[in-house]
């Protein structure tokens, strides 16, 4: 028999009714039962080992995945870096994005390991028929390390939280300059096949340099793209026609946040349309 002590009542609920549902989809005999609300009871006659591994282990890394993590995350947040609920619930989605690995932008990605394997191996390791346990000391003293990735991943999450903010910062300043320049020139045409090439309203190349001069009257240009984006931002284009076979790149994301409907999305193949007019 197991026998799995939890200091709060609702914490046993979830994990009894989760392993009452893995439970009546196998065959095999079984004993499990709720004993003075906050405990559990569970004992396999057969295939101990095998029932452990493939039912009770997996129930109880979800349980602290699904209802504990993002708690654990909120807690060291406030406890440890000051963060009041508002930003807390800014932070939580993009260390969960961190330690999920679906966040290119975070070097050394692959030295974070998935909390699943972390987790699983640590109840695996511990879980054998006759332990008796509290669960919430098994949470202190079992789940060190995956506690103390918890607060790494924490400190990488706020990095990217408050370049966040700034990029939006600067996103705003950069709109709103927009939004009370004058355009230098009505329309401006770019066809990016894999480098970005800048047309006139007349469909004639402005070169680099000439891009560069533009990019002069702009304040905090060192924080953005200088070639592309800041120029733009001083010739403030009434449409920017963008010819493309991609959107997803981080710089058309940035022109398209800062121009907002002012950046019309076309085909390669209609630039040549234009130039044959």
């Amino acid at each position: 028999m197991i026998e799995i002590f939890f200091n709060e009542p609702i914490d046993a609920a979830y994990v009894y009714e989760r392993l009452q549902k893995h439970l009546k989809k196998q065959s095999r005999p079984y004993f499990l039962r709720r004993h003075k609300i906050n405990t559990i009871l569970i004992t396999f006659p057969q295939n101990t080992e095998d029932l452990i591994k493939s039912i009770l282990v997996p129930t109880l890394v979800q349980f602290i995945l699904l209802q504990k993590e993002d708690k654990w995350i909120q807690s060291i947040l406030h406890t440890s870096f000051f963060y009041e609920e508002d930003e807390q619930n800014q932070i939580i989605p993009i260390a969960q994005s961190i330690l999920r690995g679906t966040r290119r932008s975070i070097p050394n990605q692959k030295k974070i390991r998935r909390s699943k394997h972390l987790v699983s191996h640590a109840i695996a390791g511990y879980l054998k028929d006759g332990v008796s346990f509290s669960f919430d000391s098994f949470i202190t003293f079992r789940l060190k390390e995956y506690y103390k990735q918890l607060a790494y991943v924490c400190e990488i999450a706020i990095d990217e939280y408050k370049l966040e903010n700034e990029y939006q910062n600067l996103i705003e300043n950069f709109r709103q300059q927009v939004l009370k320049t004058e355009a230098l020139i009505p329309d401006v045409h770019i066809v990016y096949d894999g480098k970005f090439n800048v047309y006139d309203h007349l469909l004639l190349p402005i070169s680099k340099d000439v891009l560069k001069e533009y990019g002069k009257f702009v304040e905090n240009r060192e924080y953005i793209d200088n070639e592309l984006i800041v120029p733009l931002t001083a010739i403030a284009p009434k449409n920017i026609h963008l010819y493309t076979s991609t959107v997803d790149l981080a710089l058309i994301v940035t022109l398209q946040n800062i121009f907002q409907e002012r950046v019309l999305i076309h085909t390669l193949q209609e630039f040549s349309h234009e130039k044959l007019k």
